[in-house]
């Protein structure tokens, strides 16, 4: 058998020439509305979150090697090199190109999707 491994980041960055966005905290604008605080407070967890884990991720590393079968050091270079934590006009531009690409009908997405970034407190 042979097995090949596949970089979906880089495929998409070669197709498009945009970043691919892995994974963000979204909420429906209805939702936003009738519960701001709510929201609100979520981010500021995420981000909080975020910002300890990067902050500390020699600790983080350590821990997670106990369960991953990679090394400290591999997850380390992963954190910091591999992953980008941003969000910006960059990576909403890869998220538009995204939902232009393969939204609409069944997706549960429309092809025309828009992210408001909500303000960083």
């Amino acid at each position: 058998m042979n097995l090949r491994v596949y970089d979906l980041g880089e495929m998409w960055r070669d197709w498009t020439g945009l970043p691919f966005v892995f994974a963000l905290f979204a909420a429906r604008r209805a939702f936003a509305e009738r519960e701001p605080l709510i929201v609100r407070h979520v981010h500021r967890a995420f981000l909080r979150s975020r910002d300890i884990s990067l902050r500390e991720i020699d600790t983080v590393c350590d821990q997670a090697a106990r369960w991953e079968s990679f090394s400290a050091e591999t997850l380390h270079r992963y954190f910091t090199s591999a992953l980008d934590f941003s969000l910006g006009e960059w990576q909403l531009a890869g998220i538009a190109e995204f939902a232009r690409r393969v939204g609409g009908g069944d997706a549960g997405f429309p092809k025309d999707v828009r992210v408001r970034l909500l303000p960083v407190p």
